[in-house]
């Protein structure tokens, strides 16, 4: 994997933990209007994209092997398909 596939597959992986904690967590947020939960979305996709980003600087850089690796152990990334979801 390039440093650029892995970088995707990061955020990915943190969009779909982040879109899976929402649904989890939907009857706790039934009382919140239609205002409330679109905020809740634009700041939870904030912190995913804050999360992301320094990742993503770093390994736009020509990453090493071992790193990119290393990030596709700790977080699964190889196994990003709709069954390991």
């Amino acid at each position: 994997m390039s440093g650029t596939t892995v970088s995707q597959a990061l955020r990915d992986r943190f969009e779909s933990i982040r879109r899976r904690e929402i649904d989890r967590l939907h009857k706790k947020l039934r009382g919140l209007s239609d205002a409330d939960r679109q905020l809740l979305d634009a700041i939870t996709a904030r912190v995913v994209a804050a999360l992301a980003s320094l990742p993503e600087k770093e390994l736009a850089d020509e990453a090493k092997a071992p790193a990119l690796e290393a990030l596709v152990r700790v977080f699964a990334l190889d196994a990003e398909s709709p069954a390991a979801r």
